[in-house]
């Protein structure tokens, strides 16, 4: 009895049978390449995720469940303060949707309310010390992504729940060490954020097709991955024409 293939063939089930919104795009597809969110937008095949993917998807899938039981249990026994929990947020003039982890709207001075965003990320040994490793070791850009995401998540937190001030935090769980810090994210990434999606939804209406035809440079042309290694671990490696991705498949 192979038990780790009997386990793979499950993920690759729940993998296969997980049910996401058609036709829009996804906050936490915040950053990728334009030719890859014109990919997913129009559900073009994608490659199967490796059992060794499956199960790494797994471990981040269970710490989130386990963090939102915990801020679900916390959330019943304090009726009294305003939280949300998995907040489905939607944003229809950028035609994009998305879940934000955990929300809680509070009132300080001068009745002046605040709503503290957290959206939650699972990091192995090296992305931790990108992020909180010694200052050599540390890469500015490293959750560019997750700021983008968290950003976009701030848009639609903005407009229906219309706070006088918000805050913004990545939190992170090291997969090797259980370990847990936040990391506070600056406000302009909601302008980043908004700049990101009106680019995107232009260059879909306007340039679509001429760009899926044309070789695009991480780095060096707009829509495209923030750095080239993302293209190694794209689900559309094998469609994509992009002399990188082509690179890798070489």
């Amino acid at each position: 009895m192979n038990i780790e293939q009997i386990y793979c063939d499950y993920l690759d089930e729940i993998n296969k049978n997980y049910d996401r919104d058609k036709g829009v795009f996804h906050a936490s597809s915040a950053g990728s390449c334009y030719r890859k969110q014109m990919y997913s937008y129009f559900e073009f095949p994608q490659e199967e995720l490796d059992n060794k993917s499956l199960k790494i998807l797994r471990l981040g899938t269970i710490v989130h469940s386990d963090i939102e039981e915990a801020l679900t249990k916390y959330q019943d026994a304090n009726p009294e303060k305003e939280i949300y929990i998995e907040e489905k947020v939607k944003i229809p003039e950028l035609n994009v949707t998305g879940t934000f982890d955990y929300g809680e709207m509070t009132n300080g001075k001068e009745d002046k309310s605040t709503f503290n965003l957290y959206d939650l990320k699972t990091a192995a040994a090296y992305k931790w010390s990108t992020l909180f490793g010694r200052k050599e070791n540390r890469n500015i850009n490293s959750a560019d992504n997750y700021k983008l995401q968290l950003g976009t998540y701030a848009l639609a937190v903005k407009d229906r729940f219309d706070p006088d001030y918000l805050q913004m935090y990545l939190l992170f769980y090291n997969k090797n060490t259980s370990m847990m810090r936040e990391k506070l994210v600056m406000n302009p990434w909601i302008d980043k954020a908004l700049e990101y999606w009106v680019d995107l939804n232009t260059w879909l209406e306007d340039a679509g097709e001429k760009y899926f035809e044309e070789e695009l440079v991480p780095e060096m042309t707009d829509g495209v991955p923030f750095s080239d290694w993302e293209c190694s671990y794209c689900s559309y490696n094998e469609i994509c024409p992009s002399q990188i991705a082509n690179k890798k498949r070489k």
